[in-house]
C-alpha cells in the first residue's frame, strides 16, 4: 500500500510548533564537596603517601599504622584494607625470623647478634613480651660479664700491688701501663664500644709512641668491626675500620682497602634507599643522596640525582611562596 504525501495537517504543524517552544529543563550543577569531604580527602591523600613511604624504606609497623587510618577514613576501599592486611603478614614474618635468628645467636653464646635481632621484632611490634624479657635477660647477663670483669681487674691491681717492684723501677711502668690498657680492652670486648674506643683513645694520647700497644689496640679494633660486618653492622664496622687505622697510626693497606670496599657498597645502599623515597619524599631522598656521598665522594650516580633534586626542591619552594 503506498501512503499518500501532501501537506501535513495544520493540527500537526500547531503541535510541532508549541513542541518546540517548551523551555528545555536545565541540568542540576555538579553538587561541590562540602568542606568535610575535602578534609577526608586531604588526609587520605597524606597518609596513603607516608604508609607508601614507610613500606619503601622498610618501617613495615609504620606503614601498618598508616593504612589501618587509611581503612578507618575509607571502610569501603578495598585496597586499602587488601595492603593493610599484607603488610601485617610481612610483619608477622618478620617476627617470626628474627625470633628465630636471635633464640639461634642466643644458643649460639652470640649475645650482641641476639640482641641486635630482638631489636628488630620490637621494631616490627613493639609490645611483643618475648623479645623484651629476652632483652632484660641479654642486660642482665651483660651486665654480670661487667661486674665480674671489673672484680677480675680489681684482684688483678690487688695482687699487681702486692708483687710491685720497687717505685721508680722499669718493671713497675711496664706493670702499670698493663694494667691500663687491659683494662680499656676489656670494656670494649664486653661490649661497651663507645666507652672502651674512649679510655683507648686517652691511652693513646698518654703514650703515642708506644707503637706494640697502638698495634695491639688496633687489631682488636679492626677485629671487631670485622665481626659488625658479618652480622650485617656494616655503618659500625665502618667506624671501627676507622678507628684501627687511627690507633695504628700508620694504616696497613688491607685495612684500607676492605674500609673503601664497605663505603662504596653502603653508598650504592642509600643510593638505591633514595631513587625509591624519591617518588613519595623528596626531603627524604635528598638525605639518603647526602649520606650516600658522605660514605663515597666520587659516586657519581647520587652526586647527579643530588643536584637533580636540590633544584626540583628549591623550584617547588619558589612556588609554594608564590602562592602564598
Amino acid at each position: 500500500m503506498r501512503i499518500a504525501r501532501g501537506p501535513l495537517p495544520c493540527c500537526l504543524l500547531f503541535l510541532l510548533a508549541a513542541c518546540a517552544e517548551i523551555p528545555t529543563t536545565p541540568q542540576p550543577e555538579a553538587a561541590k564537596p562540602s568542606p568535610a569531604d575535602t578534609a577526608i580527602a586531604s588526609a587520605i591523600a597524606a597518609h596513603r603517601q607516608q604508609a607508601e613511604h614507610d613500606a619503601s624504606v622498610g618501617d613495615l609497623a609504620g606503614a601498618e599504622r598508616e593504612w589501618h587510618i587509611l581503612t578507618l577514613l575509607a571502610p569501603g576501599n578495598a585496597q586499602f584494607a587488601a595492603r593493610r592486611e599484607a603488610t601485617r603478614s610481612a610483619i608477622a614474618q618478620g617476627i617470626r625470623e628474627h625470633l628465630q635468628s636471635a633464640n639461634a645467636a642466643m644458643r649460639g653464646g652470640d649475645a650482641d647478634r641476639a640482641s641486635a635481632a630482638m631489636l628488630k621484632v620490637l621494631a616490627l611490634d613493639p609490645d611483643n613480651q618475648e623479645a623484651m624479657k629476652a632483652l632484660r635477660d641479654l642486660d642482665r647477663q651483660k651486665l654480670s660479664r661487667i661486674q665480674n670483669n671489673r672484680a677480675a681487674r680489681a684482684t688483678q691491681a690487688a695482687n699487681a700491688a702486692a708483687n710491685r717492684p720497687a717505685p721508680g723501677s722499669a718493671a713497675t711502668a711496664d706493670a702499670s701501663e698493663s694494667y691500663d690498657i687491659d683494662q680499656p680492652i676489656e670494656m670494649f670486648r664486653a661490649g661497651d664500644v663507645e666507652g672502651g674506643l674512649k679510655e683507648l683513645h686517652a691511652f693513646v694520647d698518654a703514650n703515642p709512641s708506644n707503637q706494640a700497644a697502638r698495634q695491639r689496640i688496633a687489631s682488636i679494633v679492626y677485629e671487631r668491626g670485622r665481626e659488625a660486618e658479618g652480622k650485617g653492622a656494616r655503618e659500625q664496622a665502618v667506624m671501627l675500620y676507622d678507628q684501627a687505622s687511627i690507633f695504628r697510626g700508620k694504616p696497613l693497606p688491607e685495612w684500607t682497602e676492605q674500609a673503601q670496599k664497605l663505603r662504596k657498597a653502603l653508598s650504592d645502599e642509600y643510593y638505591d634507599k633514595g631513587i625509591q623515597a624519591y617518588r613519595t619524599d623528596m626531603a627524604s631522598a635528598i638525605k639518603l643522596w647526602e649520606t650516600s656521598l658522605r660514605y663515597d665522594p666520587q659516586n657519581t650516580k647520587a652526586a647527579a640525582k643530588l643536584a637533580q633534586a636540590r633544584l626540583a626542591d628549591d623550584k617547588l619552594k619558589r612556588i609554594r611562596q608564590d602562592a602564598k
